[in-house]
């Protein structure tokens, strides 16, 4: 009995002791710190997705019942409204900011008057959540995009995992695009 310990020992190798130095230092962290170390979010992560889907829905809502003229004051950062040429094309970006650590960069189309739509993509901590409304379908998509070589945001995967939870919010399609550039 005592030799099989040891092969099996042996064979755990340096990898085998990593994965456990990992899992102590898992269980020295609290609750939240251990689950935002696995992606799994937290009690800060649910409230930050139910205040964005808030925040979410006022913006599709102004979608459809406002004119861009509208929509522009009534959304637009402070001191910052569209240039002419956005105003020509009849865009706006304006920026939602969380915290001082998380923020959305938002972009608006009214290129159409049946199809206005909203791309929103995370930045800080949400690093990586893409957001995208339409006026035509009524339906909101969230999904997880970053380029290659790009680290994502510490929250990124557990804000999609939230706000695909949420009722009006599902995840994109692997085949369909999510945001139009």
């Amino acid at each position: 009995m005592v030799g099989w310990v040891e092969s099996v020992r042996t064979l755990r190798g340096e990898g085998g002791s990593r994965i456990g130095e990992w899992v102590a230092s898992l269980r020295s962290f609290g609750r939240e710190q251990a689950a935002r170390r696995l992606g799994w979010g937290g009690v800060a992560v649910g409230e930050r997705a139910k205040l964005l889907a808030r925040m979410v829905t006022l913006i599709a809502h102004g979608l459809q019942t406002k004119t861009y003229e509208q929509f522009v004051a009534a959304f637009s950062n402070p001191g910052r409204p569209p240039d002419a040429l956005k105003r020509l094309s009849r865009k706006a970006n304006f920026q939602l900011r969380i915290s001082p650590t998380c923020w959305y960069d938002a972009d608006v189309s009214y290129t159409d008057d049946a199809a206005r739509t909203l791309s929103m993509i995370g930045g800080g901590d949400d690093f990586g959540v893409a957001i995208s409304a339409s006026s035509t379908d009524n339906r909101i998509l969230v999904d997880f995009i970053t380029d290659y070589g790009d680290t994502p945001g510490r929250d990124a995967l557990a804000m999609v995992r939230a706000l695909s939870r949420l009722p009006g919010y599902r995840r994109a399609s692997a085949g369909g695009a999510l945001l139009e550039f």
